[in-house]
């Protein structure tokens, strides 16, 4: 999963690292090689964190040459690296006037907060804040409203949103999966279908294959493959790499809205 830990990706061109790294970072004629720098990040799956913010700066200095479509995708973007707070990072460099606060009220019965109603007259604004939904049912661990959100066919600005990030889905499940297997050591298959957003148990099991070493199916769950070998994993931390936030609370999260789901059934 790309990672904002890296603040010197190796898909970074000289180009580009000497815009970041001069003070070219600060001429807006550099605005348009950066904003296509963000194009081919979508397009490609890298991730270069400190161009995109360096990007929403210079706007920020130079609010005339801001491209929504190119706010948007760095947004976008900066979902799929969950459960980092890159989002916030970038959301807090946008003009105050997008950042107007939405109705993050409850649903009846619910921890969920409801949707933003399209409420202004301006489209950008009425995106930043589905995408912010979007973060906020992430960060809530709310991850078969998220899903249920992204496909709906009441509101599909939401998938519209995202439709430029190559491989937005399973950047996101990369991310739910990483604080699985920091928190857990067994837990049903249908959860993992509806945290995942799996339509099927085989699409389940490949995923598991793939992207989680050392785990197995066992029986209808999902679970580490050695006891022994994920304690010896607990006293032998690896060392998070500079920039990288820990997992441990997202981790305590993850396991209680598990366990609450386990009481409901």
């Amino acid at each position: 999963m790309p990672s904002s830990s890296a603040l010197t990706p190796s898909s970074r061109s000289a180009e580009i690292e000497e815009i970041l790294t001069t003070l070219s970072r600060y001429n807006p004629e550099t605005t348009t090689v950066l904003q296509e720098y963000v194009a081919t990040q979508c397009a490609t799956g890298h991730y270069d964190l400190m161009a995109n913010l360096a990007l929403l700066k210079l706007y920020q200095f130079n609010p005339e040459l801001m491209r929504d479509e190119t706010v948007l995708n760095i947004l976008a973007k900066s979902l799929t690296v969950f459960p980092q707070p890159d989002f916030a990072l970038a959301l807090h460099l946008l003009p105050p006037s997008l950042l107007h606060q939405y109705n993050t009220a409850s649903a009846p019965n619910s921890t969920v907060p409801v949707p933003p109603a399209a409420d202004t007259d301006d489209q950008l604004t009425n995106s930043v804040h589905r995408l912010t939904y979007l973060n906020t049912l992430l960060e809530l661990e709310a991850f078969p409203s998220f899903w249920r959100i992204l496909s709906s066919d009441v509101d599909e600005e939401y998938a519209d949103l995202v439709a430029d990030v190559a491989g937005f889905e399973d950047a996101i499940r990369k991310g739910i999966t990483e604080g699985i297997m920091l928190s857990m050591r067994k837990f049903k298959i249908e959860t993992a279908q509806s945290w995942w957003n799996f339509s099927n148990v085989e699409t389940v099991e490949q995923w598991v294959e793939k992207e989680m070493p050392g785990w197995i199916i066992d029986g209808d769950c999902i679970a580490r493959k050695d006891e022994g070998d994920a304690t010896a994993a607990a006293t032998n931390p690896t060392q998070p790499a500079p920039g990288k936030i820990k997992f441990e609370q997202f981790s305590r999260v993850i396991r209680r809205v598990y366990e609450n789901e386990l009481l409901h059934h």
